[in-house]
């Protein structure tokens, strides 16, 4: 993202399709429940289609979890969103200019386009993704061409020299440590790439010679096995960093297990698994020279599987593989909601379950009952510290959740609800008059960018909040209720500037601009940044309009609720069944948070540099769900910012204390741009201070004070904030000191209210009247 005063952002910088390992890397733009049995059916002994059968085993919620919800029904059920119909026709149906990937089922529904996978679909499908703890990608290198593999220590971080603390640390890429691939591929023009069962977390690739013969790769997120199930192909191994060893460790009834040394010292496990158990006589695995490790005889069906670690739990769980995963969800009670990865799973293993590696958050946010599932096995993630893995076929999970958050000023950390005294409200009242009175939505909004003219129409929604729930001036709210309706017809009726188009290659709403417009909106860039200003001002109109002129079939809410909802679903659509678009688009569950980059390769995977706006997507959608009574989205939002906090205090937001980050980076207070496989404390618009933590910061509301504590607030002041501030003279000034009502709101009113108080100290997306309305609630 980037952020300036001026109605037009400057242009995208391009973003490159590989990153240098040498010096900075480059930026692109902007209890003891019992666990099911893994399947006895195989998904991919299914001839020619490749197509997972209906018969895999899902597991339910265990039942001494079920009896304390309140609530029986699963959050994720469809329908979620009842109307999942066409997009309104007011957007242009167009082809996409990045064409869809090779898919097996080419009727398959709404492409994901921000998912970890994504950059495996991309041009020549080349650049890495990241499983964690595993990175893969498809490698044409004439000698070591296939599925490439492989697991990076936290010793082969790369760090910067200097500066201190470092600006940025990444990982290694393209270390090929394993290849997959078979003996009948002489070259990688052989080898017909395609991708099935496409969902939002997790991927099938498929590497084929002919309809009969090929290999199938589940990818998901979390697997503890790298598995390749080979179909009429001999199997191949292969090492750029060179094999030192090969041992057959064990042969039984149900698999082959050997251990695989590399040159670099590392030993990984590679098991063997037969779909019938029965491996012919004189079976074997041979070493053929330093980089080939083949198989003596072919098997339909054969199950290959390679383990990072080789602790002896891992053992019991080889032969079963995640295929998919699927979401849970239950409300605990007001203040908690539990949550599942369920796993589908396939083959057959001695414990009855796979191996799954867990991230930090989710193994604090585990249930007492995940701890009989935990193993000894560890192995460090790229960015997000050091992963556990368990034996598991689901993650059972519950977080606290912010019930109390609604549209009012709350301080939800200080434990604080708004308080004006008369002093407070009579400045209030002078901000609101002056800024409606001078206003102009229409005018100010109209620009070539959904995300500007996104900022100024909520920038005035909170302006109308402020006048019809504080302010109780029904005058001043009819009045900027009118400019404001007028302001969003615009968008509304598709008028704008950069009209949006329904895209149907990919299946979203993009904006008619090019690549570079609009930070790459039109190739899926930051959509939940964009679309959800467009959603917090509509739910706050809504709630308006209905309080003065009641709920009539003329209502701005009945008239216009698709048009909102259009956009919901587009960057967060809940319902698995919608036709129209992909479900969650930009929020990445296993990860916790969401991405921003969309259809454009990276050698570091995606990545985000506002966390502040990733819960501005999810508060926009709560907002939504209270103004239309629609349990399931504040449900759900509430769950994503109950993650959020979390995960953003983990690996985006460091206090002092924090023991997961690298303890040399921690005293930059914020990441900047967290990719998949490094963080740059950096942004694509600027390297001023400001701008790398107030980018984490904007837009302040009481979503804010979910997820900033007042004692990160007060470090980062302290450390970072307080030696600029002086030298600090534009809109950035006024973020860093509404900052501070989350920490200390009376000094942050104390700037806001003080006498011919100077605006240009005021973001774009910043008025006075909320500026004052949030700070003076709680001092």
């Amino acid at each position: 993202m980037c952020y300036n005063r001026q109605a037009i952002p400057p242009p995208v910088p391009n973003r490159p399709s590989d990153m240098s390992n040498k010096g900075p890397p480059p930026l692109p733009p902007r209890g003891d429940v019992q666990p099911p049995v893994c399947s006895s059916e195989d998904p991919f002994k299914s001839g020619v289609s490749k197509v997972v059968g209906e018969s895999l085993h899902m597991s339910k919620f265990p039942e001494n979890l079920t009896h304390t919800y309140m609530n029986d029904d699963d959050l994720f059920q469809s329908p979620i969103i009842s109307n999942l119909k066409a997009p309104p026709s007011v957007f242009k149906s167009i082809q996409h200019p990045v064409p869809m990937p090779n898919i097996v089922d080419q009727s398959a529904g709404p492409l994901e386009t921000n998912k970890f996978y994504t950059n495996m679909l991309l041009e020549d499908n080349t650049q890495p993704i990241w499983t964690h703890p595993y990175s893969l990608w498809f490698s044409r290198d004439p000698e070591f061409f296939g599925l490439a593999v492989n697991h990076t220590l936290a010793s082969q971080r790369v760090f910067d020299t200097d500066t201190n603390p470092p600006r940025f640390y990444f990982n290694p890429t393209n270390i090929k440590s394993f290849v997959f691939k078979a003996r009948e591929f002489a070259s990688a023009s052989d080898i017909r790439l395609e991708f099935q069962d496409i969902k939002h977390m997790s991927v099938q690739m498929v590497m084929s010679l002919s309809n009969s013969q090929f290999i199938v790769c589940p990818l998901v997120q979390g697997m503890g096995f790298v598995t390749a199930i080979y179909h009429n192909l001999g199997f191949e191994l292969r090492s750029a960093v060179g094999f030192r060893s090969l041992e057959r460790v064990s042969i039984n009834e149900r698999n082959v297990k050997y251990n695989i040394q590399l040159e670099d010292n590392r030993i990984w496990p590679l098991y063997l698994t037969s779909p019938d158990y029965s491996f012919p006589q004189d079976f074997q695995v041979s070493l053929i020279n330093n980089n080939t490790i083949i198989s003596s005889h072919k098997i339909d069906g054969l199950v290959c599987q390679l383990s990072g670690d080789s602790v002896p739990d891992i053992d019991r769980a080889a032969g079963c593989y995640p295929v998919h995963c699927d979401l849970l969800g239950q409300i605990s009670n007001e203040h908690l909601t539990n949550y599942r990865f369920n796993y589908t799973v396939a083959g057959h293993s001695l414990s009855g379950t796979t191996l799954m590696y867990a991230l930090p958050h989710h193994k604090a946010a585990f249930t007492p009952e995940m701890q009989g599932r935990e193993t000894d096995s560890t192995l460090d993630s790229t960015v997000k510290g050091v992963m556990t893995g368990y034996l598991t076929n689901s993650f059972d999970m519950q977080v606290q959740v912010p019930q109390e958050l609604g549209f009012e000023p709350v301080a939800l950390y200080l434990n604080k609800k708004a308080n004006y005294s008369h002093e407070t409200l009579s400045r209030i009242q002078e901000a609101a008059v002056q800024e409606i009175q001078s206003s102009d939505p229409q005018q100010e909004s109209n620009i070539d960018s959904m995300y500007f003219s996104g900022k100024i129409l909520a920038k005035y929604a909170w302006i109308l909040y402020v006048t019809h729930y504080i302010l109780h001036d029904e005058n001043l709210t009819k009045e900027l209720l009118t400019k404001l309706t007028v302001a969003m017809e615009r968008f509304i009726s598709n008028q704008q500037v950069l009209p949006l188009n329904y895209d149907l290659t990919w299946k979203g709403i993009i904006s008619s601009g090019s690549s570079s417009q609009d930070f790459g909106n039109s190739y899926y860039n930051d959509h939940h940044f964009h679309y959800s200003y467009h959603v917090i001002t509509a739910a706050i109109i809504s709630l308006v309009d209905h309080d003065l002129n009641g709920d009539t079939d003329n209502s701005w809410l009945r008239k216009n609720r698709d048009w909102v909802e259009c956009l919901i679903r587009d960057y967060s659509g809940a319902d698995s069944d919608d036709p129209y678009f992909p479900q969650f688009r930009s929020f990445d569950w296993f990860n916790g948070h969401s991405w921003a980059k969309g259809l454009f390769p990276s050698g570091d995977g995606k990545d985000e540099e506002s966390t502040s706006e990733d819960v501005n997507s999810c508060y926009a959608i709560k907002l939504w769900g209270l103004v239309t009574k629609n349990s399931k989205l504040v449900g759900i939002s509430n769950l994503q910012l109950g993650i959020m906090r979390n995960v953003f205090q983990s690996y985006f937001l460091y206090e002092s204390n924090n023991t997961i980050e690298p303890k040399e980076f921690i005293g930059n207070k914020v990441s900047g741009i967290l990719f998949e496989n490094k963080i740059d404390h950096a942004t694509y618009f600027g390297m001023e201070p400001q701008y790398i933590h107030m980018i984490h910061a904007i837009p302040i509301t009481s979503a804010s004070s979910w997820v900033r504590s007042p004692n990160f607030v007060k470090e980062e002041w302290e450390e970072k904030m307080q030696q600029i501030i002086d030298q600090v003279n534009d809109g950035w000034k006024g973020i860093i000191m509404l900052n501070m009502a989350l920490f200390d709101p009376k000094f942050s009113y104390g700037f806001f209210s003080q006498p011919n108080f100077n605006r240009s100290f005021l973001d774009n997306g910043q008025s006075l009247t909320w500026s004052l309305a949030y700070s003076g609630a709680f001092s």
